[in-house]
């Protein structure tokens, strides 16, 4: 890390400003594939609360609570 603050804030801002660039840039390339991804990723939720709610019904039928 450099001792002069001017140097320092030089380099944050020139590797922020890089990787915003690199950012557009790719935002650019896969702007196609973005409604598909949060589709896959709203499935997946809803899988997921699926899957859980399958397996918790599962665990109640087998293992009953102990009567008092």
């Amino acid at each position: 890390m450099p001792k002069n603050r001017v140097i320092y804030w030089g380099i944050v801002i020139l590797v922020a400003t890089v990787l915003l660039w690199l950012g557009a840039q790719l935002a650019k390339r896969i702007e196609w594939i973005l409604p598909y991804t949060g589709g896959l990723a709203l499935a997946m939720i809803v899988g997921g609360f699926v899957y859980e709610l399958w397996k918790s019904r599962a665990r109640k039928h087998t293992n009953p609570p102990p009567n008092k």
